[in-house]
C-alpha cells in the first residue's frame, strides 16, 4: 500500500515539519494491540513472530458488544509491527454529565441511561509508514465522533426539539423529514453523516498536530461503523471493506478509495491548483511514460473530465511524471502511495522534491446508511469488515460461502463469530511452505497484516 520509487539519484530523507504544540487532550500510548485483546507487552512480542504469524483472538471471558467476533494476524515481514489497529466499544452520548468520561463510556448505569443515548462503534485502521497514525486513530476517533454527535443529541433523541428555522414533521418514519427554509429537505440521518464526516476531519487534525510535535510520520486508512438507534452508519476512508452476508447473497456497504478509483478527483485538483505539481508532475494520465522522441506525435491520454481515452499531441510538459501513474494495484499518487483517503501523511513528500502529497489525499469518508430494522436477519447473517489483507486474497463471494457454511456447522457454538473471524484470517494467511506463505492451490497468500470483525446482525435493530 505504500511503495517508494526512485527517479533520479538517491531519495532524500523527508524533512521534519516545524514543531507544533499538540492539543493537551491528545495522547498516545506506545505501540499496542487492540484494547479488547488484553495483551501485555510480553504477549505482544510473542504474537508478533512473523515466521509463525499466530492468529490472535479476544479472550474467552471477554465478550465484545453484540457478541462480535474478531481475529487478526501480523504481516510476514513487510514491516516490524502489525500496522493494523482495531477498536470496538460502547459510546454513551450525553448533553452534559460531570463524570469521568471513561467511566461513563464503559460503565453506564440506571442514573445515566435516561440522560443520553448509547451507541456502538467498530473501527479498523490500516497503517502505512509506521503504526502510530493507526494507534492514534484507534485511541481518538471515537472521542471525535462522540463530540460531534453530542452537538446534535437533542435532535437525535427527540427530533421535535429542532430549533428554528427548522420545521419538523414529527411523523414516525425511517428518515425523519426536516424542511430547512424552503430550499432543502434534510433528514436526521444526514445530520449524523455530517457529524461523522466532521469527526474524521477533526481526528486528522489531531493526528497532524501530534505527529508534528513528536516527529512521527506515516498514515492509515479508516473504516468505522456506528450503530445508533437501530441504524448502521458506515464511514470509509481507504481500502478496507465492509459487506453484509445474508441468505440472499452479499451486499457491499463501502467502496475502496485508491489512486485508481479516485484518479479523476486527483486530476481535477491538479487542474484547479497546478502549483501543487511544481515542475515535476503532469495532471494527464498516460498509458506509458512519454519520451522526448514522442514530442510532436499523437499520444493516448486521459484528463480529469474523461472516463475514456483520447489522443493529444505530445508536448514538452508531457515529459513530466503523471500525478497518477501505474497499472492496477501498482498505481500510485505522485509515485508514492496507493490509497487516497485516510489519516496522517501530512509530512509525506514526493521523492527528490519539496512537493507534499497530502493535498491530494482526503481524510473525509464516504458515509453510507443502512437501516437494520427494515430487514429480518437470522443468526447466520453477519456484517464482515476487514482490512485489505483479507480482500486482496478472498473475494466477497468466497467470504459469503465460507461464512454461511461455517455458521451453519457451528450454530450451537457460543464463540462461532470469533471462530469465523479466525477461519477467514487463516484462509487469507495460508500456511508457511519453506520461505513463503501459500494458499491451498499453491498460489501466494497474503503477506499483509489482516484484521477481521464479524458482527451478528440478528439483534442490531432492537433496543440496546
Amino acid at each position: 500500500m505504500f511503495k517508494r520509487f526512485k527517479r533520479r539519484g538517491s531519495p532524500v530523507s523527508r524533512s521534519r515539519q516545524p514543531s507544533v504544540t499538540a492539543r493537551p487532550e491528545l495522547t498516545a500510548r506506545m505501540y499496542c494491540r487492540p484494547h479488547f485483546l488484553h495483551q501485555n507487552p510480553a504477549e505482544m512480542s510473542q504474537c508478533g513472530d512473523q515466521s509463525v504469524r499466530p492468529v490472535l483472538l479476544p479472550p474467552r471471558n471477554k465478550k465484545l458488544p453484540y457478541n462480535t467476533g474478531y481475529a487478526e494476524v501480523t504481516n510476514a515481514g513487510k514491516s516490524i509491527f502489525n500496522e493494523d489497529q482495531a477498536t470496538c466499544r460502547t459510546i454513551y452520548l450525553r448533553k452534559a454529565f460531570d463524570v469521568e468520561e471513561e467511566w461513563v463510556l464503559l460503565c453506564p448505569n440506571e442514573d445515566t441511561q435516561d440522560q443520553g443515548i448509547t451507541a456502538t462503534y467498530w473501527g479498523l485502521f490500516d497503517g502505512h509508514g509506521g503504526p502510530m497514525a493507526a494507534v492514534l486513530a484507534s485511541e481518538h476517533l471515537h472521542h471525535c465522533i462522540k463530540e460531534q454527535l453530542e452537538e446534535i443529541l437533542d435532535i437525535i433523541s427527540n427530533p421535535c426539539n429542532i430549533p428554528p428555522p427548522f420545521h419538523l414533521d414529527c411523523l414516525k418514519r425511517t428518515q425523519t423529514e426536516i424542511s430547512y427554509g424552503i430550499e432543502k429537505d434534510i433528514c436526521v440521518e444526514n445530520l449524523v453523516k455530517g457529524a461523522l464526516e466532521t469527526a474524521f476531519k477533526n481526528c486528522d487534525e489531531l493526528i497532524e498536530n501530534y505527529q508534528r510535535s513528536h516527529g512521527h510520520v506515516g498514515g492509515c486508512t479508516a473504516l468505522a461503523i456506528l450503530r445508533l438507534q437501530g441504524n448502521l452508519y458506515v464511514a470509509n476512508a481507504g481500502d478496507s471493506r465492509a459487506i453484509i452476508v445474508h441468505e440472499n447473497g452479499v451486499q457491499s456497504l463501502s467502496n475502496e478509495f485508491t489512486a485508481v478509483t479516485e484518479r479523476q478527483r486527483i486530476q481535477h485538483l491538479a487542474f484547479l491548483k497546478p502549483e501543487l505539481l511544481g515542475e515535476e508532475f503532469s495532471r494527464y494520465e498516460v498509458p506509458r511514460r512519454v519520451k522526448r522522441s514522442d514530442i510532436g506525435a499523437k499520444i493516448l491520454y486521459r484528463d480529469y473530465f474523461m472516463s475514456g481515452w483520447g489522443y493529444k499531441t505530445a508536448e514538452e510538459d508531457d515529459l513530466k511524471y503523471p500525478v497518477v501513474h501505474g497499472d492496477g494495484r501498482q498505481t500510485r499518487v505522485m509515485g508514492m502511495i496507493a490509497v487516497t483517503r485516510g489519516f496522517g501523511d501530512h509530512g509525506l513528500k514526493a521523492y527528490d522534491t519539496d512537493l507534499y502529497v497530502k493535498p491530494f489525499l482526503s481524510c473525509i469518508p464516504e458515509v453510507t446508511f443502512f437501516d437494520v430494522r427494515q430487514h429480518k436477519f437470522d443468526q447466520s447473517d453477519v456484517l464482515i469488515m476487514a482490512t485489505d489483507g483479507l480482500w486482496d486474497i478472498v473475494s466477497n463471494k468466497e467470504v459469503a460461502e465460507i461464512s454461511r457454511n461455517f455458521l451453519e456447522d457451528q450454530k450451537h457454538n457460543p464463540r462461532r463469530y470469533t471462530l469465523l473471524a479466525q477461519c477467514l484470517v487463516n484462509k487469507a494467511r495460508g500456511t508457511r511452505q519453506e520461505s513463503d506463505w501459500k494458499l491451498e492451490d499453491g498460489s501466494f497468500a497474503s503477506f499483509d497484516d489482516i484484521s477481521v470483525f464479524v458482527i451478528p446482525l440478528h439483534n442490531l435493530g432492537g433496543a440496546v
